[in-house]
């Protein structure tokens, strides 16, 4: 080797400054078995690191094949369009589009991004001893979060699925995974729509029960003011007689002039028609309102158990049972009570119905089946820079024996 390297040396010393493409094979050709043994080295280093460190990544598509949230009081979704050209009208006209606003996915994606919620959601389903879960957890806690396994897929206004992906050194790993992520999404999702539509509807029967009592209120007065009316009336009856007979060939009309009244006792027959009709308004504003309590009654219990999870999943499996211990001991006769019941059993059902058969993996989690990235390429790059660092060290070293008692002088 040292034979080479002064043989070298003395080949540069008697060119001078003129160099040829011999000149620059010479040295590498003498110095094969080192450019062989490096390139060999880098390649051998490079595919054990691919073998370690090598990922295979999982993906799945989940569609909103419907207009989320639903329509208050329907079984339908919502979707307000923003945008104001003539298509844009046009596609409206057609009917709502589908998916999820962007302003709801944003708040949708500020709770399922949580690492809390989701630490939350792992305990709850007993998912501990997933494989892969400490990955996850490590994900979710990152500065970037879990916004590059989980890419929302826009059209116009709004969200119409979501890409979910995630890689791991399993294939299995990772398909599990885009499959618990996917699940994950969706019981998130699903448990704000539903939380919020509860809290609605809670407000809006605090707000009707509120104008039951005012209009209670009102029709009492009224009543008192139609008894009142109707004592006179009939006191005025009594002292004219006679007015009764000629009821028929009076009219009532007002003029400028004056005014002209029906007898005494049509007007009271009038007074007893508007008692008779506030004192209708009133049984059914208590019938109403008497609903209302039950309904109230219900949605406390449903807050309580929105306070205990956060999982659409179990928020939907409780809602039956919070209903049967809110009607436990109730007359199911009454058919105001009955009323109720089957209201919310039906609003239950369409619930259950509506949101996990609509809204799952339209393709995917695939089963990855190469590794990224691939061996060709790692062997093709690998190749390339073990030579490129092969040839720098010949150089290197030629150099470093010319020049060394320049630098060391």
């Amino acid at each position: 080797m040292q034979e080479q390297l002064n043989s070298t040396a003395h080949d540069y010393e008697a060119l001078g400054d003129e160099i040829s493409l011999i000149d620059i094979v010479r040295p590498l050709w003498r110095s094969r078995w080192l450019i062989i043994f490096v390139t060999l080295l880098v390649v051998a280093g490079a595919l054990a690191g691919t073998f370690y460190f090598k990922s295979y990544k999982s993906e799945g598509f989940v569609q909103f094949d419907s207009v989320i949230p639903p329509v208050k009081g329907t079984n339908t979704y919502t979707y307000t369009n923003t945008n104001t050209n003539t298509d844009a009208d046009a596609d409206a006209d057609a009917g709502p589009s589908s998916g999820i606003s962007l302003a709801d996915y944003k708040r949708y994606s500020a709770a399922f991004s949580s690492s809390e919620q989701f630490a939350d959601f792992v305990r709850e389903k007993k998912l501990e001893s997933t494989v892969g879960i400490n990955s996850l957890y490590r994900t979710f806690a990152s500065s970037n979060g879990i916004g590059k396994q989980i890419e929302p897929l826009k059209d116009r206004n709004n969200i119409i699925g979501l890409n979910i992906n995630y890689a791991s050194r399993s294939p299995e790993i990772a398909q599990q995974i885009v499959s618990l992520l996917g699940r994950y999404v969706m019981d998130s999702i699903i448990y704000q729509i539903v939380s919020d539509d509860l809290k609605f509807r809670r407000n809006e029967i605090i707000f009707k029960s509120d104008q039951l009592n005012d209009d209670i209120i009102t029709n009492k007065e009224l009543l008192g003011k139609y008894s009142r009316k109707s004592v006179d009336l009939k006191q005025i009856a009594k002292r004219y007689p006679d007015s009764s007979k000629k009821a028929a060939a009076q009219v009532f009309f007002i003029a400028e002039n004056g005014a002209s009244y029906l007898p005494p006792v049509t007007q009271l027959m009038a007074t007893e028609v508007q008692a008779s009709e506030a004192n209708e308004s009133i049984r059914s504003a208590k019938r109403e309102l008497r609903q209302n309590t039950l309904w109230l009654k219900y949605y406390d219990s449903v807050n309580e158990l929105l306070d205990k999870t956060k999982s659409g999943e179990t928020l939907f499996r409780g809602l039956e049972s919070v209903k049967e211990s809110v009607f436990k001991g109730k007359n199911l006769d009454d058919d105001a009570i009955k009323e109720v019941y089957n209201q919310i059993t039906n609003n239950n059902q369409k619930a259950i119905n509506l949101y996990p058969e609509k809204n799952y993996f339209i393709t995917g989690p695939t089963l990855p089946t190469y590794s990224s990235p691939s061996k060709r390429k790692v062997l093709l790059v690998s190749l390339v820079l073990g030579l490129f660092l092969s040839f720098l060290l010949v150089f290197a070293r030629i150099w470093w024996r010319d020049n060394w008692q320049k630098v060391s002088d």
